[in-house]
């Protein structure tokens, strides 16, 4: 049933993507993959396609739903989509182990992780809080990285924490019926949720305790940037306009999303949550949007490389390229 359940939904979505496209014999298909199932942040690009900002740039987007950016930044190399919108945390670990990607923009310059609870239920006052109480994680999500990272920096045992593994669906139910304490992941997401519930968030951020990592933006496949560069700079040109759209009209940007991606958040939830990820971002309208530099790079690298996540001799250059970022 499962098997016949993903033939079906990517079938599905290579229809909507062809629906989108307005032609089914653009110049250049891009198959783009996503860090998780359809989100409210994922709006601007149903901005792009609706409004045929992709069309414009000669590009046929067909986007699948992923289970992690963990995972998609491996499928991502593995030739299985072109580009893909994924953690860049995520993505560098996976270059470090030889995964032939590269980071292609950043716009989420702040991370978002956290531990985040609902008020009445958890205080979160410290390291020594977080400890008494039960966390739900997603294997091959960003957060369990997090949690790597965050134990490491603070010297804590995996012991020290008491982690449940659950898939991200079922992680935010557990925590609305009290089966678990906290969740871990991007605070803004999971407070937007349970506003939406009419109940208080308690939001605990990572980088309070040493956990300087990069949030969002968009890696491309090694051999795709090679073969293709001008595909490349023009999905991202797209996706400016997609970004700047969106942000500019959240409550449209919404709305569209909620109706062709079937959402289940409310509108108000959805506005929520999405303001979260613009309120950590880089404003699409910056002329330095997606742009990255050695620094932020280096210690995000370093910190990686410190708690044994990748080797500590890197090369910078290997891991991010600004080659493709919008000049205006």
């Amino acid at each position: 049933m499962a098997s016949l359940f993903i033939k079906t939904l990517r079938a599905s979505l290579v229809s909507l993507a062809l629906g989108w496209s307005g032609s089914a014999m653009a110049e250049e298909t891009v198959r783009l993959g996503l860090d998780w199932g359809y989100l409210p942040y994922h709006a601007p690009l149903v901005v792009g396609l609706e409004k045929g900002y992709f069309k414009d740039e000669g590009i046929d987007l067909h986007m699948e739903p992923g289970r992690g950016s963990a995972t998609t930044a491996i499928m991502l190399g593995e030739g299985n989509y072109d580009i893909a919108h994924i953690n860049t945390t995520n993505a560098a670990v996976a270059i470090s182990k030889g995964v032939p990607i590269k980071v292609v923009n950043v716009y989420q310059t702040k991370t978002a992780a956290s531990f985040i609870g609902i008020e009445g239920r958890v205080e979160l006052t410290g390291i020594d809080a977080v400890k008494k109480y039960r966390i739900g994680s997603t294997p091959g999500g960003s957060d369990q990285l997090s949690l790597r990272i965050f134990r490491a920096v603070n010297n804590l045992s995996e012991g020290d924490l008491h982690i449940v593994s659950l898939d991200a669906n079922a992680k935010q139910a557990a925590l609305l019926s009290n089966s678990i304490d906290l969740i871990s992941g991007d605070g803004f997401a999971y407070a937007a949720v349970i506003r939406g519930t009419g109940q208080k968030p308690v939001v605990l951020s990572l980088a309070q305790f040493g956990v300087p990592l990069l949030g969002f933006g968009y890696s491309a496949n090694a051999e795709f940037l090679k073969e293709k560069p001008q595909v490349v700079a023009a999905f991202m040109r797209a996706m400016k306009r997609s970004w700047q759209e969106a942000v500019a009209n959240v409550d449209a940007a919404c709305e569209l999303a909620r109706d062709k991606l079937e959402l289940p958040n409310a509108q108000e939830a959805c506005i929520d949550y999405f303001n979260g990820l613009i309120n950590l971002s880089v404003s699409p309208n910056d002329p330095n949007w997606g742009r990255q530099n050695d620094e932020m790079w280096t210690k995000l690298l370093g910190t990686l490389a410190e708690v044994g996540e990748i080797e500590k001799d890197f090369t910078v250059s290997d891991y991010y390229t600004n080659e493709f970022v919008p000049a205006k």
